[in-house]
């Protein structure tokens, strides 16, 4: 009788200590998603920062004001932009951005030219808008330029190409942890 009382405490004591080592190595794991968030630096510039485990880089800093006009202000391109880039992260599209021209959801006879993410020859999340006169190719090197480091040696390859088929135009890969590579 004695040893059975002793097994059930000692199976109490055993599952109390397998239950209290889960919560304590639960807590030290480190997030490993992406967070991408619109905030105001002390600057009042609105930035487009990234979160990953306790790190924290900041993406796009909104200046450009020839937007304005269009009713989009750096404070609403970083509230719109930014959803969107999370969007395209979680559903893993970002791996590459190419430009093109997006139809305009109010007025289908209205096109923007546009950065998008790419499944093959078609533009799959609209991430950013383009000016008519911007230069497409080099706003996608600008805008993927932040991602890497190009002073590290194995990073002086150019993550931009134009793809072999006719007519496509240039893609980009994009690698956000890269943003997060301290070596």
């Amino acid at each position: 009788m004695k040893n059975i009382l002793f097994r059930k405490s000692y199976q109490w004591l055993l599952l109390l200590s397998l239950f209290i080592l889960n919560i304590t190595l639960t807590g030290c794991i480190k997030s490993e998603k992406i967070i991408f968030s619109c905030e105001q630096d002390t600057n009042d510039n609105y930035v487009t920062k990234v979160r990953y485990q306790d790190k924290i880089r900041d993406l796009i800093v909104w200046k450009r004001t020839d937007f304005v006009k269009a009713s989009f202000p750096p404070q609403r391109r970083c509230e719109e932009v930014t959803p969107k880039l999370q969007t395209a992260y979680d559903n893993g599209t970002l791996k590459h951005l190419t430009w093109g021209y997006v139809q305009d959801e109010n007025d289908y006879n209205k096109r923007f030219k546009s950065l998008c993410t790419t499944t093959g020859k078609d533009c799959h999340t609209l991430i950013l808008t383009l000016l008519e006169s911007d230069d497409p190719d080099m706003e996608l090197k600008k805008f993927t330029a932040v991602f890497y480091d190009y002073s590290k040696p194995h990073l002086s390859i150019s993550p931009c190409k134009r793809p072999n088929d006719m007519g496509m135009n240039l893609t980009c890969d994009v690698n956000v942890l890269q943003l997060f590579d301290d070596n």
